[in-house]
C-alpha cells in the first residue's frame, strides 16, 4: 500500500520561488555598492548646498 505524504508545516510547498526582495537583499556586494553611492551622492549634495547658500 503507499502512503500519501502530507507536507509537513515546516516544508516549503513545491513552488520554490523566492520573493523578488529576498533575491535583491541576498546580493550583498550590490548593496554595499548602492549604500556606498546613495551615502555619496548626499553628503555631495550637502556640500554643494553649503557652498551656494
Amino acid at each position: 500500500m503507499e502512503e500519501k505524504q502530507i507536507p509537513s508545516e515546516d516544508q516549503p510547498a513545491e513552488n520554490n520561488e523566492l520573493p523578488k526582495g529576498q533575491v535583491w537583499f541576498d546580493k550583498i556586494f550590490l548593496l554595499l555598492a548602492l549604500s556606498i553611492l546613495i551615502t555619496g551622492l548626499i553628503y555631495n549634495a550637502w556640500g554643494l548646498w553649503e557652498l551656494f547658500r
